[in-house]
């Protein structure tokens, strides 16, 4: 789990039990509810960016967006859970196409993450769907050394716990209880990205770099919350690097490699105040073996090597945290 330190502001509760104090603590738990969904810099559309824009070493985050002394006075649930996956590939020498697909989640209580005035008494949270597709050119500049330019849709989706059980019940039984499955978030966006790639496989070993900047554009769409709508830009620059080399033993009867890699990522973006980091790096090592003689992938498109890998995390305002993930190459 990652914990930065965040200031959190406590909500004041008043001492009076009468119907007046019932209905102003109301009052101020709607507004509060609605201003932490306004499409503003670090709303659910910063949340969105963060999720769309592809990350070469994709994985998920947990962060804890509480003071480190403590946390929220009133116990309100701060976690914020962010996680992407996905992969990119060129088809082939011959036909130098990039392709790229991301899908991301994230999961909240917006009241708390956004405004910092506490969560609400029952424990339901917001979700975030997005997917990415990216669609690129190769264009080889030097040995070695290749110049993409990419071509990024997006779209997303956020609903509240209660909205989507709403929505599955008019799956099952064609009840519409539209005062929880109106209260939705739409998106859509658009962009690009230029990225500055160098690849050099030789016997001995592998060096891969990715320096890469995107920035994508998102707006509200459809039936929207009103209280939701507008725009965002989510805007990144990465590098990313691998090294492989073999470790002398086999397995399934190709060479068993070690791997290095790392990537460091700066958000310049609406995302940046969602996460609450304006950085992060990630690095670590693990172990890479072949399946290439499976022949495992359809339509041309195999499925080469597999890795297991160990990452550790960091960032500003003293985040750290660790993943193990498992990596492709097709």
């Amino acid at each position: 789990m990652l914990l930065p330190t965040f200031p959190l502001c406590a909500q004041p509760v008043g001492g009076g039990t009468g119907l007046g104090d019932i209905r102003d603590e109301l009052a101020g738990r709607l507004e509060a509810l609605r201003s932490s969904l306004r499409a503003r810099p670090g709303g659910v559309l910063g949340l969105m960016g963060y999720s769309m824009v592809p990350d070469g070493s994709a994985n998920a985050v947990q962060v804890d967006r509480s003071t480190v002394s403590g946390g929220s006075d009133d116990g309100a649930d701060t976690t914020l859970t962010l996680s992407q996956f996905g992969f990119g590939f060129t088809w082939s020498e011959a036909f130098p196409l990039f392709t790229e697909i991301y899908g991301g989640y994230a999961r909240y209580d917006p009241r708390a993450v956004f405004s910092g005035t506490g969560t609400r008494r029952t424990p339901l949270r917001w979700n975030n769907f997005t997917t990415t597709v990216g669609i690129g050119y190769d264009i080889r500049i030097a040995e070695n050394l290749w110049l993409r330019p990419i071509v990024n849709f997006a779209g997303g989706y956020a609903a509240g716990d209660a909205s989507l059980f709403a929505q599955f019940i008019k799956y099952r039984t064609d009840l519409d209880i539209a005062a929880l499955t109106d209260r939705h978030v739409n998106v859509w966006g658009v962009g690009g990205a230029l990225m500055l790639a160098y690849y050099d496989y030789r016997p001995e070993r592998d060096i891969d770099v990715e320096l890469r900047y995107t920035q994508l554009r998102l707006e509200t769409f459809g039936d929207t919350l009103p209280a939701a709508t507008g725009s965002s830009t989510a805007e990144t620059i990465g590098l990313w690097a691998r090294y492989r080399w073999p470790t002398g033993r086999e397995v399934f009867g190709r060479p068993l490699r070690w791997v290095l890699d790392g990537s460091a990522t700066s958000y310049l973006g609406d995302q940046r105040e969602a996460i609450g980091f304006a950085w992060s790096a990630k690095f670590g090592g693990g172990i890479e073996f072949d399946t290439g003689r499976w022949e495992l992938g359809a339509m041309g498109i195999n499925l080469n090597r597999v890795r297991l890998i160990g990452r550790y995390f960091i960032g500003d305002d003293n985040i750290t945290g660790y993943s193990i993930g498992i990596g492709m190459s097709f």
